[in-house]
């Protein structure tokens, strides 16, 4: 009977990539939107490469071009993540984007520092001052495009708990702030075309800033994986709710998992042994309740409700 269940219920499962689920969906149109925009500004950056001859939109313009690669792989990962838990992954699928994040920041960072100490070696050459004002008047625009999809997604990808928005908002932020040096640039090539130092400079400090962020959040992405304590605040705020209630008398284990951002509570009480398994299943309730209400991206939590002294009593025979 149970295996016939289980076969029947197995059968049910949604393919991987047909996700209904609304937060996937709508993370994929923010994602997409994202995308789009990335490309047209870059074909108009390989335009004016074409044309001013700077360097600088060349870098910027093909890089934008080539992102389209694993964009469309982190959009597969988004679809892939909104999936709800079943019987091939218990607890969800929103660790596949914390999978891909790793890896595709640890890629982020390693081509940044490629990046940068090419940008330290070899120079841009001198400009053509013919192009400055049209470089000006071009970045000015792209940097407004930039800005107001940099606010639109960072707010739904905070809404939805989304780390490859998140992360896509601090590539447009990088953007925003590579087109700031296209700017400087078309300035300098007004003013004075031979100057590449101060444009050099910029683009080095850009660098170096994307760097430290992609390491860190690939450090995150990484102590995710191993499930690691997510974060000490939490641990120490779920106790303290649970100690809260006055039926806790102990608290004999407590531990904390997190799956793509989402949190997993799990927790063993000890309490007065002669309640009964109503007033017991009262306490669980309430601790799940309080926790789930208090701390955010709780996926689920799990009380056990034990006799006090069992936590001393098992010490005590496994010396």
């Amino acid at each position: 009977m149970f295996k016939g269940d289980l076969r029947q219920k197995t059968k049910k499962r949604p393919a991987l990539f047909s996700s209904s689920d609304p937060r996937s969906i709508t993370a994929s149109k923010a994602f997409i939107l994202s995308m789009s925009l990335t490309v047209f500004i870059g074909i108009s950056e390989i335009i004016l490469w074409h044309l001013s001859e700077n360097e600088l939109f060349y870098i910027e313009g093909f890089g934008n071009l080539v992102w389209v690669i694993p964009d469309a792989v982190l959009l597969a990962m988004i679809l892939l993540g909104g999936h709800k838990a079943d019987f091939r992954m218990h607890f969800g699928y929103q660790r596949i984007e914390t999978l891909t994040m790793f890896v595709f920041t640890l890629a982020v960072a390693l081509y940044v520092l490629y990046f940068f100490f090419e940008t330290l070696f070899f120079p841009s050459p001198e400009l053509n001052a013919d192009y400055g004002p049209i470089t000006v008047i071009f970045s000015l625009i792209v940097i407004g495009l930039l800005c107001l999809l940099y606010r639109y997604i960072r707010a739904v990808g905070k809404r939805l708990n989304s780390q490859i928005l998140l992360l896509d908002s601090v590539v447009i932020k990088a953007d925003i702030a590579c087109m700031a040096i296209i700017l400087v640039s078309g300035l300098i090539q007004v003013v004075a075309p031979s100057l590449l130092m101060i444009h050099t400079i910029l683009t080095l400090l850009v660098a170096i800033g994307l760097f430290i962020y992609s390491v860190g959040e690939c450090l995150g992405a990484a102590k995710e994986l191993i499930d690691a304590n997510p974060s000490m605040h939490v641990m120490n705020l779920t106790e303290k709710i649970t100690e809260e209630l006055p039926e806790v008398l102990f608290i004999s284990d407590h531990r904390i998992r997190s799956f793509g951002g989402a949190i997993s509570v799990d927790i063993t009480i000890e309490t007065d042994p002669e309640i009964t398994v109503r007033e017991a299943y009262e306490i669980s309730e309430k601790i799940e309740e309080r926790i789930s209400s208090a701390v955010d991206n709780v996926l689920d939590v799990r009380v056990r409700v034990t006799p006090a002294g069992t936590y001393l009593a098992k010490e005590a025979s496994d010396l």
